[in-house]
C-alpha cells in the first residue's frame, strides 16, 4: 500500500467531474458506490477525528439518497456533495467515461492541445504562452491579450467569483480555475474549442475556434488516469563570454520522463546556474522527488516526510554519482532556482518547498496551489475512478505545505506589460540571481 500510496500526487485532475449526459445506472449501483467511497475514506483518510465524527454524520445524511438514484448525473451530484466535507485535496471522481481500463488503454491517441496557456495576470485572464505554429498562434492570439472566455466559461466572471471568496481559500479556487480554462484548452484531437480574446486598449478582438493537434511530448499513462502527454524542455540561455544559465521545464513527473530528465540536466550542468522550471506543474509520482533531487545535491538530504495511519517514509534525497548507464558524474552544485506559479502543485510543490527549507535552491514566482497530498485510485461499482489522499505530508520544517503551498522568496507576479513585450519576469529574475553569484539566505523560521 505504501509504495501505490507514494506513487500519486497530481492536482491535474482535481477539479469537480461533470458528467456531460445522462445516463441510466441498474439499482443498487448508486448506494454500492456509495458505500464503497464512504468506506474507502473511513478506512484511510488521515484524520481519524474527521472521520468519527464529520464522515459518520454524511453517510447518515446522504446514504438514504444513494438508495433511490439510477442516473449518472444524480449520482455525480451525490458524490460532489459528500466531497465537499473534506477539506483537503486529492479527494475526486474521474468519471467512468474519461477513466480508461485495460481494454481502452491501448487505442487511446493521447491528449490534445491548442497551444494556448492561461495565466492571471493583471487580475485578468490572459494569454500567458502561445506554441509556435499552434492552432493559437495561426489565429492570432499573442501573450497579454486577456481572455475572456473559454467554450462555455466566462473567464471574467470566474474571476471576479474567486476575488469575491475570503482570503484563505483564494488560492485553492484561483488553482482549480486555471486548471479548468487550461483544461478546456487542452481537447482531445481534433476536437475544437471557442476562445474569445480582447485587447486592454480596443475591447473584444475577436472570437477564435480552435483546433486540438496531438501535444509534444512522450504519451503515458499511469494507473486509471488518462493519457497524458509528458515533455522535457531544456535550454542553454547565454549570459556573457561562454557562460549561461541552463533551464530545465517539464510538464509532470512521471517515470517514462526520467531519461529525458537525466539528458537535460547532462545538457546544463556546465552552465553557471540551473533553473528548474515548474510552472504549470500538478505533479505525478511522488517518489520521483527523491531521484530527481540526486542531481543537485553532494550530500544526503531530506525533503520532507509523508505520513499515513499505520507509517511513516522520509523523502530522501542522496547524491547521483552516476548515470543509468552506470557512468560516473558529479552532482550539479552551483546556483538551483526554482520556478512556481499558482498551477505549480502536488509532487512540484514537495520538490520546490523540500529544496527551498534546505537552502538548496530559490524559489521565485508566485505562490503555488497549497494541493500537496499523496493519493490512490480506486474504481468503484459505477465504473467511476475515485481519487482520494491517503497521507499527510510535511516539510524538512515539520509543517504541512496542504494549503499553504510554496511561498516564493522572491515574488514576481505576471503582468499583460510584461507578456505583452514577451517578457518572462519570473524567470529573468532568477537569472539575474544566478548571475550575481546565487548566494541562498535561509529565512529564520520560514
Amino acid at each position: 500500500m505504501l509504495a501505490a500510496a507514494v506513487a500519486i500526487g497530481c492536482a491535474a485532475s482535481a477539479r469537480p467531474a461533470t458528467a456531460v449526459s445522462d445516463e441510466a445506472i441498474a439499482p443498487g449501483i448508486a448506494l454500492a458506490s456509495f458505500d464503497s467511497l464512504w468506506s474507502k475514506v473511513r478506512g484511510t483518510y488521515v484524520d481519524t477525528a474527521f472521520v468519527s465524527t464529520t464522515w459518520m454524520a454524511v453517510r447518515d445524511s446522504l446514504r438514504p439518497r444513494a438508495a433511490t438514484i439510477t442516473s449518472r448525473n444524480s449520482l455525480a451530484r451525490l458524490f460532489a456533495e459528500m466531497l465537499r466535507h473534506i477539506p483537503d485535496s486529492h479527494f475526486y471522481i474521474i468519471p467512468a467515461s474519461a477513466a480508461t481500463d485495460e481494454s481502452s488503454a491501448g487505442a487511446s491517441d493521447g491528449k490534445g492541445t491548442t497551444g494556448l496557456s492561461v495565466r492571471l495576470a493583471s487580475n485578468g485572464a490572459v494569454a500567458w504562452r502561445v506554441e509556435p505554429g499552434s492552432a493559437a498562434a495561426r489565429a492570432g492570439i499573442v501573450p497579454g491579450e486577456i481572455v475572456t472566455r473559454v467554450g462555455a466559461k466566462d473567464a471574467r466572471l470566474s474571476v471576479a467569483r474567486v476575488r469575491a471568496l475570503p482570503v484563505a481559500a483564494q488560492q485553492r479556487a484561483l488553482s482549480e480555475l486555471l486548471h479548468a480554462l487550461n483544461g478546456a484548452l487542452s481537447r482531445g484531437v481534433g476536437d475544437s474549442v471557442r476562445v474569445e480574446v480582447a485587447s486592454g486598449d480596443r475591447g473584444l478582438v475577436g472570437v477564435r475556434t480552435l483546433v486540438a493537434a496531438p501535444a509534444k511530448g512522450t504519451v503515458s499513462q499511469f494507473g486509471n488516469l488518462p493519457p497524458i502527454a509528458g515533455l522535457v524542455r531544456t535550454a542553454r540561455i547565454p549570459v556573457g563570454g561562454s557562460r549561461c544559465v541552463g533551464t530545465i521545464a517539464f510538464n509532470i513527473w512521471l517515470p517514462v520522463l526520467g531519461p529525458d530528465l537525466q539528458r537535460a540536466v547532462d545538457s546544463v550542468r556546465s552552465c553557471d546556474g540551473v533553473i528548474v522550471d515548474l510552472r504549470g506543474n500538478p505533479g505525478g509520482v511522488g517518489a520521483m522527488v527523491m531521484g530527481f533531487g540526486g542531481y543537485f545535491v553532494d550530500s544526503t538530504r531530506s525533503l520532507g516526510t509523508m505520513r499515513t495511519r499505520l507509517v511513516s517514509l522520509e523523502f530522501v534525497i542522496n547524491p547521483r554519482r552516476s548515470r543509468d548507464d552506470g557512468s560516473r558524474v558529479a552532482p550539479f552544485i552551483g546556483p538551483l532556482a526554482i520556478l512556481v506559479d499558482p498551477m505549480t502543485a502536488s509532487t512540484s510543490e514537495i520538490f520546490a518547498t523540500g529544496m527551498q527549507r534546505i537552502a538548496r535552491a530559490r524559489v521565485f514566482g508566485e505562490r503555488s496551489a497549497g494541493a500537496a497530498l499523496p493519493a490512490l485510485m480506486e474504481r468503484l461499482p459505477s465504473g467511476d475512478v475515485f481519487v482520494h489522499a491517503v497521507a499527510d505530508f510535511t516539510d524538512p520544517s515539520g509543517r504541512r505545505i496542504e494549503g499553504a503551498g510554496v511561498v516564493p522568496d522572491e515574488l514576481v507576479p505576471l503582468t499583460r506589460k510584461d507578456l505583452a513585450a514577451g517578457k518572462d519576469a519570473p524567470l529573468e529574475a532568477a537569472i539575474r540571481w544566478i548571475i550575481a553569484g546565487g548566494r541562498n539566505v535561509p529565512v529564520p523560521g520560514r
